[in-house]
């Protein structure tokens, strides 16, 4: 981002980042404020969050709050949905991008790591969305952004659940595009 240039405004918006407490979670949250925006950051290590929320708010001059919550579980997804809308009224934005990446050669790796994989890369985008959409209905806005990889559409060895989970995000991403466009 140029220094001093608002490449765009979100001003008033509110956006739910989920997976916020480091990497491109904390990068995009901090862009986000760049633009305006205030933010929940979601993270299922609650310290760190509120520890990043915090440096946001103090950097950009923009609320942000940090929630514990596990993408794959609904009881979580949905406290911190609720938890969003009691701070801020709405949500406006949603940004995907918790997500693991367990790798290994398939005849390695258990069952229960393929189904770990899946629960927070694809169930976990399903819950956040499912979650929001009613919420950007009522509103007459919102934006669902879901973060893929290359891996969804290029195979890699030693990566099948990673693989099998990107794959999944992109068409998900495709149908909710169709099915929610105006």
């Amino acid at each position: 981002m140029l220094p001093g240039i608002k490449q765009f405004d979100l001003t008033g918006r509110v956006a739910l980042v989920t997976g916020g407490s480091k990497g491109l979670g904390a990068a995009m949250a901090a862009g986000l404020a760049s633009a305006g925006a205030d933010l929940v950051l979601a993270s299922r290590t609650l310290s760190e969050v509120e520890e990043v929320a915090a440096e946001i708010a103090r950097d950009y001059g923009h609320q942000a709050i940090g929630v514990s919550a596990d993408v794959s579980q609904p009881a979580d997804v949905d406290a911190m949905v609720q938890t969003a809308l009691k701070k801020f009224g709405k949500i406006d934005i949603l940004i995907n991008n918790a997500g693991i990446n367990i790798r290994g050669p398939i005849d390695e790796l258990t069952f229960d790591q393929f189904r770990k994989v899946q629960e927070i890369n694809v169930d976990g985008l399903w819950l956040c969305s499912k979650a929001v959409v009613p919420h950007m209905k009522e509103a007459s806005y919102g934006r669902i952004i879901n973060m893929a990889s290359t891996l969804g559409v290029v195979g890699l060895s030693n990566r099948t659940p990673y693989t099998a989970s990107k794959g999944a995000v992109v068409q998900m991403t495709r149908a909710l595009g169709l099915e929610l466009a105006p």
